[in-house]
């Protein structure tokens, strides 16, 4: 509801408007903390990782001795978070293969053969490393232990093939976790399914006609953090700029999502605010409709009928002009120019948009009467008052199922809510052809996982 405050009678300058403030921009931050469990991210992984390890022939160990060794996984791989923030990978796996022993002993050429098979159950710490294009890179593999010695007495003489094949298994883990298991955690896809429901413009209803509000990607910051719940904590941070317009954006004026930044994400919440324009000639087109065929009765003498409104802006206040004809009584008509401006603020506890800062202006080449006079009365603010009517509260109930939807996504690990949203208009803002109203939410984030 538009409503006319603090009526004063001052000096209007009209004929050369003060230019509007600066437009200040309508932000979107999102911070999402989700807690995968390592438990989780195991079973992805076993459904990527090979069964078949290492299958090596002819490998020298040394001192005649050569190996053909397979290596097979025999059972799901499990995961643990170490204190030293890495990950601890355990996984049962079978070791079997030949040892051929070709050397001369005493002069005497001697040649073997020995095969083997055991049950393998090595410990391995590695670091998954989140990069800038999304793969993850492995730090730091190390395999601590196969559970059991890699060693054969042949011959007599005992041979340790252990350090051959965790220098081969070191680069094939290496291997199958970057390529294969890791890459089933897909963050990029966990990014932009996100940003397809996110980023999509929504229509919004303004009391008058409708916007499209969408966001344009600023920044987006991402961070990895394994904790002692043993969960895989990855935060999410996006800024973006919302940009609202008449017309549907075509395809091509929606941006992608920005490359990616590797930084710190703290909490878990969201703050939106949507920019809601209300043109001028579509305010005034609402007055001009509320006032056609009326007139205001002064005093018992006198009646002034309304012509033409139009709006623009004065500084940081709105510029209302209208044309009028005084009709009185027994003396000729009058014709002349009223002015009113004043500044747009929001009256949260009645939901109404009001102005302040009032000044009113008659141009006439035989004054009506004074405007001291017309201070005095209230008959014109009162019939302004009764007329210029938006629906701000219908408006916003628009605004807080549009924000439930902003703040509302499945992904393919979670479906993300918006908690009790705070709702309310922070600020209007006269610019040289519209009146942008600026609607803000603000609320928690509530993630579920989804296995």
């Amino acid at each position: 509801m538009l409503l006319l405050s603090g009526v004063a009678c001052r000096s209007l300058q009209v004929d050369n408007p003060a230019p509007p403030p600066p437009l200040p921009e309508a932000t979107a931050r999102i911070n999402l903390q989700l807690h995968i469990p390592l438990g989780s991210i195991a079973n992805r992984i076993n459904r990527e990782l090979n069964q078949e390890l290492m299958d090596e022939k002819d490998l020298s160990l040394g001192n005649g001795l050569v190996a053909d060794v397979h290596l097979e996984k025999t059972g799901n791989l499990s995961l643990f978070a170490t204190e030293q923030g890495k990950l601890q990978l355990g996984m049962p796996l079978t070791a079997d293969g030949t040892l051929r022993l070709e050397k001369r002993i005493f002069g005497q050429r001697i040649a073997t053969a020995l095969p083997f098979e055991q049950a393998l159950s090595p410990e391995i710490d590695f670091l998954p490393v989140l990069q800038k294009d999304w793969s993850f890179d492995i730090q730091d593999l190390e395999i601590r232990s196969f559970g059991k010695p890699l060693s054969l007495d042949v011959l007599g003489l005992q041979f340790d093939f252990e350090p051959l094949v965790k220098r081969q298994m070191v680069a094939i883990m290496e291997n199958q976790l970057r390529s294969g298991a890791l890459a089933a955690l897909d963050f990029r896809r966990l990014a932009e399914t996100f940003w397809d429901s996110f980023g999509k413009p929504r229509y919004i209803a303004n009391g008058l006609s409708g916007n499209y509000v969408f966001p344009r990607p600023e920044r987006l910051r991402m961070h990895q953090e394994l904790t002692p719940d043993q969960e895989l904590q990855l935060g999410i941070g996006l800024t973006a700029e919302m940009v609202s317009q008449k017309d549907r954006p075509l395809a091509t004026e929606l941006s992608p999502l920005p490359a990616l930044t590797l930084g710190q994400v703290q909490g878990n919440d969201l703050e939106i605010t949507l920019p809601i324009s209300l043109s001028f000639d579509e305010i005034a087109r609402q007055l001009n409709e509320s006032l056609a065929d009326s007139s205001i009765a002064l005093n018992s003498k006198t009646r002034m009928r309304p012509g033409t409104i139009s709006v623009g802006h004065l500084g940081e206040r709105l510029l209302f002009s209208m044309d009028f004809v005084g009709l009185r009584e027994g003396k000729k008509d009058l014709n002349g120019l009223f002015y009113l401006a004043g500044k747009p603020v929001f009256d949260a506890q009645k939901q109404r948009i009001l102005f302040t800062n009032i000044e009113f202006k008659v141009k006439t080449k035989n004054m009506l009467t004074n405007t001291v006079n017309w201070s005095k009365r209230r008959k014109i603010r009162k019939n302004l008052e009764k007329r210029a009517i938006f629906p701000m509260q219908q408006y916003l109930k628009e605004a807080e199922t549009l924000l439930a939807q902003f703040g509302e996504w499945q992904i393919p690990v979670a479906r993300v809510r918006l908690q009790d949203p705070q709702i309310g208009i922070s600020g209007i803002y006269p610019t040289r052809s519209d009146l942008v109203i600026h609607v803000r939410a603000s609320g928690q984030l509530d993630a579920q996982f989804l296995d």
